[in-house]
């Protein structure tokens, strides 16, 4: 394919070799790079245009005579029409093809190979633009897939923080309702102005920042200080209770220990209201890298079937906020027998 019979001049196909390699390495490497120019392919496609028009003097006679195209140029030129297609634009880049086709039978005379090249530039620009539409239509279908994705991670966070609300309020005002409304606590009680107040600053802060989730920090917090503190919480309105506590040191993520402590907060608050009992007790235990925490209570109990639909006590101020955080909640009862109600999380 490279050879020195007549016409070729030995020492301009030399040149012209080492030339072709030496372009052939720059071309790959500035490739390669973020950012290629587009000079560069301008480039490349000026060095086959060279070398086709000048392949007179650089093919021998019997090869370019031929009409396979079998010489060195012949394999050049269909290169530089393939890499046209890919890295030029239309219409440039039949243009180029067409270019260097021309260059070709300038080159060696109109024969078959010229054509072929006109053929191969056509074959490969329909490739590249199937493939660019392909392209482009797979970007649309990620980046609509990624929209969507991002609107139901926004819903399901509204949606997280509403329920957050709606807990919140379920554990105060509505609580602080409650008790007047059954009596637990009157008018005339010095503990309601009190909850009031403290009811109006969780209204005041909901207000504040309406429709953004509170703050919850990653970083590992101890389950075993926030449990403590909820146990040593004044109830207020509400009779105090003797509570056995037993919880070793535990760290887990803050929104976890956030969630367990409402959790308990809530199953006493029930123990006190409802449970015609001052004695609970509260232990955890850790679960592999979790934890499994149980508030038992030796009252009255109840049956869970019987807990009317509007009732959100445990459904939403303790199953609720336990599958938030990825874990469970389980109350076991029967009237007279009392309850134990167990919170579990597990990463």
């Amino acid at each position: 394919m490279v050879g020195f019979a007549p016409p070729a001049r030995s020492v301009w196909v030399a040149v012209a070799v080492v030339g072709l390699l030496v372009w052939s390495g720059l071309f790959t490497v500035l490739t390669l790079r973020p950012e290629p120019r587009p000079w560069l392919y301008a480039g490349d496609v000026a060095v086959v245009l060279v070398l086709c028009l000048a392949q007179g003097s650089l093919v021998p006679a019997e090869v370019l005579g031929a009409s396979a195209g079998s010489g060195w140029i012949d394999m050049v030129a269909r290169t530089g029409v393939f890499i046209a297609q890919f890295m030029l634009r239309q219409p440039l880049a039949i243009g180029a093809a067409i270019a260097i086709a021309a260059a070709h039978a300038m080159g060696a005379g109109v024969r078959d190979a010229s054509v072929v090249l006109v053929l191969q530039g056509l074959l490969a620009a329909a490739v590249v633009v199937l493939l660019r539409h392909g392209a482009r239509r797979a970007d649309l279908a990620l980046s609509e897939e990624a929209s969507a994705r991002a609107s139901a991670r926004a819903r399901s966070a509204a949606r997280t923080d509403e329920l957050d609300q709606q807990r919140l309020l379920h554990d105060t005002v509505l609580a602080t309702l409650t008790m007047v409304g059954t009596g637990s606590i009157t008018r005339d009680s010095a503990a309601l102005p009190e909850r009031a107040a403290a009811d109006l600053a969780i209204i005041a802060d909901l207000r504040a920042h309406p429709g953004v989730a509170r703050d919850v920090a990653r970083a590992p917090a101890p389950l075993d200080v926030a449990l403590r503190t909820v146990v040593l919480t004044h109830r207020v309105g509400l009779p105090p209770l003797e509570i056995e506590f037993d919880v070793p040191p535990l760290d887990l993520p803050h929104e976890v220990v956030e969630a367990v402590s409402l959790g308990v907060a809530e199953a006493l608050t029930n123990v006190a209201r409802h449970a015609n009992t001052r004695a609970a007790r509260v232990t955890a235990r850790r679960v592999g890298e979790g934890v499994a925490v149980e508030v038992c209570d030796s009252g009255r109990g109840f049956d869970p079937a019987a807990v009317p639909s509007h009732r959100r006590g445990l459904r939403e101020s303790v199953h609720g906020r336990m599958r938030a955080v990825g874990g469970s909640a389980r109350a076991a009862s029967s009237p007279g027998a009392g309850t134990r109600v167990v919170l579990r999380w597990e990463p």
